[in-house]
């Protein structure tokens, strides 16, 4: 798709305890998930978890999975790699997520976590709302030890080393765009080049970037999907 230039305490979650909506329901709130995989076997599926209940969502590799829905409020979820059984705590150093309040619709990036002995993730909130995040417009994190520097069209970009930033479009309807990615390697003051290319701008999707590491390289690797979901309507609750 582009080109290969490509925490919260246990205790708050007995507060959020939630019946949590079938994923086939149209109540609540869409989450989908992308699954930035680490060292060791990919992992296929995390459960969302309150007490007593609890959701599968599933972990394609770079991509976004199948919608799930949430209820509506401010919900404090554990991540596990299976529910737990009837009546057991959630396990002490389990990920945890918080979806607050009004954010209607949410994307939650898992990234690989060797240090997590309960589940091996790190889980990060993304408000996708769309009145947070348009479609036309772009989100990058910057995963990586390096600070990317970009030109997308007339848009200019300094990204520091886990930081993320919306842009807005490049330009108002569908066509291309030059792009001029760099980066600052940590250690090293003089820019390095990752890409110089034209791409497709889609005013009729969100596009979301990430600077993820190469093992053994100093050059991070840019890679990125479109998320074409249809806005549904935003009511308040």
């Amino acid at each position: 798709m582009f080109p290969t230039l490509v925490l919260i305490s246990r205790a708050c979650i007995a507060a959020s305890a939630i019946a949590l909506v079938s994923a086939g329901s149209s109540e609540g709130r869409e989450i989908r998930a992308i699954y930035i995989p680490g060292p060791g076997k990919p992992i296929e599926k995390a459960f969302l978890v309150n007490p007593g209940n609890s959701i599968e969502i599933g972990l394609p590799q770079r991509n976004l999975s199948d919608e799930v829905r949430l209820p509506n409020g401010d919900l404090v979820m554990a991540v596990l790699p299976a529910p737990p059984a009837e009546g057991a705590e959630i396990p002490a150093g389990a990920p945890m997520v918080r979806i607050p309040e009004a954010w209607k619709r949410c994307l939650l990036i898992f990234l690989g976590d060797p240090k997590n002995k309960v589940f091996p993730m790190r889980v990060l909130p993304v408000n996708a709302s769309a009145a947070d995040f348009p479609k036309g417009k772009t989100l990058i994190y910057n995963l990586s030890s390096a600070t990317l520097q970009a030109r997308m069209g007339s848009r200019i970009v300094v990204l520091e080393p886990g930081k993320s930033k919306t842009l807005d479009a490049p330009r108002p309807d569908f066509g291309p765009y030059p792009v001029a990615i760099d980066c600052v390697p940590a250690g090293e003051t003089v820019p390095r080049a990752i890409s110089r290319s034209t791409w497709q701008h889609d005013p009729d999707a969100r596009q979301i970037l990430f600077v993820t590491p190469q093992e053994g390289m100093k050059i991070p690797r840019v890679w990125g999907i479109l998320d074409h979901s249809e806005d549904k309507p935003e009511k308040d609750e």
